[in-house]
């Protein structure tokens, strides 16, 4: 939501005048919040009053503005309520979304593949003997993913 008295910046604070017994409240960014309080006072972050803490899950009680300071969730149902903000919120993390650097050149990188598969080859082996096969069987995998790899990029 955009602040409705400088048409610039989104909303991020709830500001309270009160007037003669009247409560009035506006949503304004917080330069237009400070610029209404004449600068006299500093509006406190204890009485700031956020949007996004206003739109929470109905099961859970999260909020919007703690799923944008953690990208975490509270429930299941929390992705039906945040869902319509995805893909605000995840915009401002992706700058671009096109690669326009430049491609990698395999032959700086399959060295080190190489003998990263050489030396988990020879790990495999030890833990074989070992009869440790839980962690072979990660060293193996991981071997195959290695071997995906060699096998992309040639």
């Amino acid at each position: 939501m955009i602040c409705p008295r400088c048409n610039k910046r989104d909303v991020e604070v709830t500001y309270k005048e009160y007037i003669e017994g009247i409560i009035t409240e506006i949503g304004l960014c917080l330069k237009c919040a400070n610029d209404l309080a004449n600068g006299i006072r500093i509006i406190p972050e204890e009485e700031i009053i956020s949007e996004d803490s206003l739109i929470k899950c109905q099961n859970c009680g999260f909020s919007l503005r703690e799923f944008k300071e953690d990208f975490l969730l509270g429930c299941s149902e929390c992705y039906d309520v945040f869902l319509p903000f995805f893909k605000e919120i995840f915009g401002r993390l992706t700058i671009n979304t096109t690669y326009s650097g430049e491609r990698l050149n395999p032959d700086r990188f399959m060295p080190i593949v190489e003998e990263e598969i050489n030396d988990l080859t020879e790990k495999l082996k030890e833990l074989i003997e070992k009869e440790e096969f839980k962690e072979a069987i990660k060293v193996r995998d991981r071997i195959k993913r290695l071997e995906k790899i060699i096998k992309w990029t040639s």
